[in-house]
This record gives C-alpha cells, structure tokens and sequence, in this order.
C-alpha cells in the first residue's frame, strides 16, 4: 500500500495515476505490503471467483513469481502506472523506494518488469 500522501487524478501517462501531495525524498519508502490492505489469491483460487471479479482483478493484479501467489493491491497503488525510467523501485517485490526526490503534483511510476514474472501480456513494456 502507497505510505505517502497521495492523490488520484487523469495521468499523461495512461488513464490514471498515482501523484504526490507534497515534496518526497530520494530514499523514502513510499510502499509496503500490507496484509490488510493486499491480497494474496493462489492460481487455484482465481478461477472460483466471479467474471466480473475476475475480470477487475486482472486489470491490477500481479504475479511475482510462475506459478506463486497473483497479489492485488486494494489501495491507490493499484494505479501506478509503468515507466522505464521510474521514480520508485520495486527490486525488492514487498517494499517500494524514491530513487530520486520527488516534487508536489509528480506522478509516481515503477517498472511493472521489477515486480511481474511474465510481462509479456502488457503490450507498451
């Protein structure tokens, strides 16, 4: 879940994003897993739930690892959109860390490949 004050608005990057309220140090952590806040749902689970969940997830969800659990953010998070030159690293799947400052109003971005095993679904990465 995003740990640093936020808001949702129309992104230039695709359909929403992820902005800062205010300014953000490099070296901030911005996000972290949170059992309360994100999901966990197995490969054998998935395809029990509704369509129409089904289909909500799969715009957000990922899958860190083939065959391991698909995690679904239910915060803003949820809305980070993907850059190869982002402004928060995810090498480390459960947590997400400014690698520079960032200003009031600046969309946040990670690199979607930091984070899904298999990418190659997502056309524009």
């Amino acid at each position: 879940m995003i740990i640093v004050p936020t808001l949702l608005e129309k992104s230039p990057i695709h359909g929403f994003g992820v902005f800062s309220k205010g300014f953000i140090p490099k070296g901030t952590k911005a996000w972290e897993w949170n059992e309360k806040f994100d999901i966990k749902i197995t490969e054998e689970e998935f395809p029990t739930l509704a369509k129409s969940v089904q289909e909500e997830l799969e715009i957000h969800m990922y899958q860190p690892e083939e065959k391991g659990y698909y995690l679904y953010e239910t915060t803003m998070g949820k809305y980070m959109n993907h850059s190869r030159t982002p402004n928060i690293d995810f090498s480390i799947v459960s947590e997400g860390w400014t690698t520079r400052d960032i200003q009031p109003n600046e969309e946040l971005t990670c690199d979607y490949r930091q984070f899904s095993h298999d990418f190659s679904q997502i056309a524009y990465i």
